[in-house]
């Protein structure tokens, strides 16, 4: 659903197709989602080192 359709005065149907407020609340999203996505990969990455930190430590322990 297009959240515009309820509040906008000047709301057809398909006007957002051309609509700049549209097209700006898109990009918006948009660097939101990669703001996002960013945060996520990077504690990805971290976490995934400090796993594979643990996981020597156990092989290191377990040959002694």
């Amino acid at each position: 659903m297009i959240p515009c359709k309820t509040d906008c005065d000047h709301y057809c149907e398909g006007c957002h197709k051309t609509c700049p407020a549209w097209k700006e609340l898109q990009q918006r999203f948009s660097l939101e989602r990669q703001k996002k996505k960013n945060y996520l990969n990077y504690y990805d990455d971290l976490c995934s080192t400090v796993v594979r930190q643990c996981r020597a430590n156990e092989v290191r322990a377990a040959n002694f």
